[in-house]
């Protein structure tokens, strides 16, 4: 599994779509809050309940180091499910970043942190502490229905969700994906036509 973490490090969300055969990406609505942060990592999985997202902060002890929380609000876009301690908390801990089909408020120091978090947006509004939350379960979030374990990369361009079933074949077409983006890269830096270059897109 790492040799395919630490490959999928090195590529962009819309390479993973590629490779991919063109699926694995969340509603663009949920998109990135800290320009230019990207993470990359198995799927930590929770399910809150709407506007009781409290019970998320267990998460952030339960998820091991490099992992992505992915947090699914039950149908709720405007559940705050972080904020600025939370991340920091879930930065000291090695997370690599959070993905959530709700919102996180004081987004200046979540920005200031650098840690990468993936929502449809910001929020004043807290959540109340009470309820409870469902870990390492599958979760709907953005259009993919996503299991623990799942690989996540997330960048500027969006998210994208790597099923499990595709880890078989998955690194040999990301690398040729990989490939392809240099070859054709390298070609238009040396004067040929961009149809030139992207005439052996895999």
């Amino acid at each position: 599994m790492q040799p395919l973490i630490d490959l999928l490090a090195t590529a962009s969300a819309a390479a993973a779509y590629e490779a991919l055969g063109r699926r694995g990406d969340l509603d663009p609505a949920i998109a990135a809050l800290v320009p230019g942060a990207r993470c990359v990592g198995s799927a930590y999985t929770v399910r809150a309940h709407p506007h009781h997202s409290g019970a998320v902060s267990k998460a952030l002890d339960l998820a091991p180091a490099g992992s992505v929380l992915v947090i699914d609000v039950s149908g709720d876009p405007d559940t705050c499910t972080l904020g600025g301690t939370g991340s920091l908390a879930a930065q000291r801990r090695g997370l690599a970043g959070c993905v959530t089909n709700g919102r996180v408020r004081d987004i200046a120091e979540i920005r200031a942190l650098g840690f990468p978090v993936f929502a449809r947006g910001a929020t004043v509004r807290s959540s109340r502490k009470d309820g409870t939350a469902d870990f390492q379960v599958p979760v709907a979030i953005g259009g993919q229905i996503v299991q623990p374990g799942d690989l996540v990369c997330a960048d500027d361009d969006g998210v994208v969700v790597i099923g499990a079933q595709y880890f078989d074949t998955f690194a040999e077409r990301l690398a040729a994906r990989l490939a392809f983006e240099r070859d054709a890269d390298a070609q238009v830096r040396a004067g040929a036509s961009y149809a030139e270059a992207v005439s052996r897109r895999p």
